[in-house]
């Protein structure tokens, strides 16, 4: 194994590592939101279930919520910009492994992070959309329970007694996907933009596509084009459909979703 490789293949077990404890800490958030919504049910157990106090329980769980997105969010503002960072780690560490002169690296190198703000903008919003979905779902639950003469434990089975049930399945499994994916895109948009710059100081560097995707059920497109490399301001031709890097958001979100793909830095000289 050439130093390169090895570069590389550190840097991107270190972020998949980054995205797992990402995806787990965004699990134990979305955790707390559900314990707390458990203990509501638990004093309608106890107390009256009536409209009058569905309102009560509704007003405590919609602040529980509120609280839950705001935690979110932080917590992703904060894993995002770690993978900024590290998409441009990979592409300096690998020039710096593949003997590239020092002034090539570092020569006028700066990545504005108006790019990242806006990439956190999209995620934020995904959160507030998962936010809202959770939200109408337990308040359904809550209403349909006693207008439907429904107990409370029935409601909160309805609901999940824990994380990996009833609604609060879907919800868990759709925070996982949206911290994974945009973790992963932040990753690869940092790159690109790194490689862009060096591409101006280094002759013939060129971009690979590598796939370490899904090992049940990955993309065959995505298995296609792997170990393939063009210039670095030309886009991956997968499958039919033109992609600058895995999870480019400008590609059709079925090609994006749960990829765990990367494109690295690539010189004929490396070997």
């Amino acid at each position: 194994m050439t130093k390169v490789d090895a570069t590389i293949k550190r840097i991107i077990r270190e972020k998949d590592a980054a995205i797992k404890t990402g995806t787990e800490a965004m699990r134990d958030i979305l955790k707390n939101l559900h314990g707390q919504v458990m203990a509501e049910l638990g004093k309608a157990a106890l107390g009256s279930w009536d409209a009058y106090s569905l309102r009560q329980y509704l007003d405590s769980i919609e602040g529980q919520m509120a609280n839950y997105q705001s935690l979110a969010k932080a917590a992703a503002g904060a894993l995002l910009a770690k993978s900024w960072a590290a998409g441009q780690t990979l592409v300096t560490e690998t020039l710096v492994a593949g003997a590239v002169p020092v002034e090539a690296i570092y020569s006028g190198f700066y990545i504005s992070s108006s790019v990242l703000d806006v990439m956190k903008g999209f995620t934020f919003h995904k959160i507030e959309g998962l936010s809202a979905a959770a939200w109408d779902q337990v308040k359904g639950e809550l209403t349909l329970g006693i207008m439907g003469g429904k107990t409370p434990q029935e409601v909160a089975a309805a609901i999940g007694k824990n994380i990996d049930a009833g609604k609060f399945a879907s919800i868990a499994q759709r925070a996982e996907v949206i911290t994974k994916t945009e973790m992963g895109r932040v990753f690869s948009q940092a790159s690109q933009l790194r490689m862009e710059q060096a591409a101006e100081y280094v002759p013939g560097l060129e971009k690979e596509w590598r796939h370490v995707g899904h090992p049940a059920k990955p993309r065959l497109t995505h298995l296609g084009v792997s170990g393939q490399h063009v210039p670095v301001k030309e886009p991956f031709n997968v499958g039919g459909v033109l992609m600058m890097f895995p999870r480019d958001p400008s590609a059709p979100i079925e090609e994006t979703i749960n990829c765990g793909c990367d494109h690295v830095t690539y010189h004929a000289n490396w070997n």
